[in-house]
């Protein structure tokens, strides 16, 4: 570290200039857990927690920054950058200079040059660069993708590791945002189109007049010329729920929504899209945010379904069930992202992550109930006897909340049990013939639509394999 920068650290404490509001309980010690950081007077201060924790101030001399999982890293005014990785009190590595931009995600850094050239590194902060391509004017990455926007306004994107090949996207872009299976283009004439899925999925058209955008792979927030900020929840043809007024910038990250207004001072919300603000800091020239994580002992959280789903009915009842039904994954090994995601595309699709679903217009005592909608009398014997519990007798209990899960993992682990091999293959074809509904190819297909995309989500935004290593069909 050069004594320039070392010189830059913050030590003291930046009370007048963070709103006022901040209890007793903020003085602690921030809590592990998501982070928000916000750029003061060029000083970079980092709180994490909840919302409500107190401020770490990190360094000066700061023209950007941007936080992603235990990194942190900054763009000095002097064209350096650098990043940390671990607690707020880690030690600052120098990654390169003549830089005017980078981002950062999962393993991967990436820096725009003053020359226009872009460079990544994937791994940790000593890795060697890979150079990627020159006449750039705006870029983003995941860990599986990395797009860029040329100096002559085309958008461009790869996907896999850094000597992959480019593909063309849109014409006439000035902004690029990547987020999952999402691609965002901000043209032009401030049209904004976006895509969910491959490299050569067809876009879909947003909204004009966008002044600011951010994605994730559950929601597209923007900030319209008028200063309104506007965010949708779900699929791409989601409604829109305006935010704030006097808006500059938006910030996304899971349930997390961040607003920073014209007069520079930055709230933020927590929870759904209705839910209350938070005053941050003032005065405020950017901010970020990243999401908080599930519970110890959580392999799902409503959030979850939430983020990779969209909109979820019956969230009482699904809300009621998440604790059996965490502990039932825990038992039966559910705990990869490749395992959890085809479980509960899976559940998905069978019971739409309620216990007590039960089969509708169907008159026979062992019809479809529960999580997996166990059927036939077989299975209600053989479940029965794995658990204790006379389900032949009793058949509603198979859609209570005390065995409804338990008979989900029974058939998952025990009446089917490759179910978590094939998906350790991403086989979720296979999947499909073992789940034994009518045979139909669009269905396998929604199935492994709902497979890549909670895959996506629990991979950190991207696909852990390319497509093609994905079986969709039974055989």
């Amino acid at each position: 570290m050069s004594k320039k920068i070392a010189a830059a650290l913050v030590g003291t404490a930046i009370a007048t200039t963070l709103l006022a509001g901040v209890g007793a309980t903020a003085a602690q010690a921030a809590e592990a857990g998501p982070r928000i950081g916000v750029l003061i007077n060029g000083t970079l201060n980092v709180k994490e927690g909840n919302l409500f924790t107190s401020w770490v101030p990190q360094i000066g001399n700061v023209a950007k920054f941007e936080i992603d999982g235990s990194r942190v890293g900054v763009l000095t005014t002097g064209g350096e950058v650098l990043v940390k990785d671990g607690d707020l009190y880690a030690p600052w590595t120098t990654q390169l200079g003549g830089a005017k931009d980078f981002h950062l995600a999962g393993n991967r850094i990436g820096v725009l040059r003053n020359d226009n050239s872009l460079a990544v590194k994937d791994g940790d902060l000593y890795a060697g660069w890979t150079e990627q391509t020159g006449d750039v004017k705006d870029f983003d990455l995941t860990p599986n993708r990395i797009g860029v926007v040329f100096t002559g306004g085309l958008a461009s994107v790869k996907e896999g590791d850094l000597y992959s090949g480019w593909v063309n996207q849109l014409g006439g872009a000035k902004d690029i945002e990547l987020a999952g299976g999402r691609i965002g283009v901000l043209r032009n004439d401030n049209t904004l189109a976006v895509k969910d899925g491959t490299l050569y999925e067809s876009w879909t058209e947003q909204t004009g007049d966008v002044t600011d955008f951010e994605l994730t792979p559950n929601r597209i927030g923007v900030v319209s010329g008028n200063g309104t900020a506007t965010v949708k929840e779900g699929n791409l043809y989601a409604g829109w729920v305006n935010q704030l007024g006097g808006a500059k910038a938006i910030e996304l990250a899971g349930d997390r929504l961040g607003v920073l207004r014209t007069d520079n001072s930055f709230a933020v919300k927590e929870g759904s899209l209705y839910a209350s603000w938070t005053e941050q800091a003032s005065p405020v020239s950017q901010a970020d945010l990243t999401a908080p994580a599930s519970a110890p002992g959580q392999v799902v959280t409503l959030q979850d379904l939430r983020n990779i789903y969209g909109t979820i009915p019956n969230e009482a009842t699904v809300q009621q069930g998440l604790e059996s039904l965490n502990a039932e994954m825990i038992r039966g090994g559910i705990t990869t992202p490749a395992r959890k995601a085809a479980f509960l595309a899976t559940l998905r699709n069978e019971s739409g992550f309620r216990y007590n679903a039960v089969e509708g217009g169907v008159s026979a005592t062992y019809k479809g109930r529960g999580y997996m909608q166990l059927t036939s009398e077989a299975n209600y014997r053989g479940a029965g006897a794995h658990l204790g519990v006379d389900l032949l007798g009793n058949p509603e209990a198979a859609a209570s909340l005390q065995y409804s899960a338990s008979i989900a993992r029974w058939y998952w682990t025990v009446a089917r049990s490759d179910s978590n091999n094939a998906a350790d293959h991403y086989d979720m074809g296979l999947i499909s013939r073992y789940v034994g509904y009518a045979a139909s190819s669009a269905e396998d297909a929604e199935r492994c639509a709902d497979f890549k995309s909670a895959l996506r989500y629990f991979n950190g935004g991207s696909l852990p394999v390319g497509e093609g290593a994905i079986t969709c069909y039974r055989h």
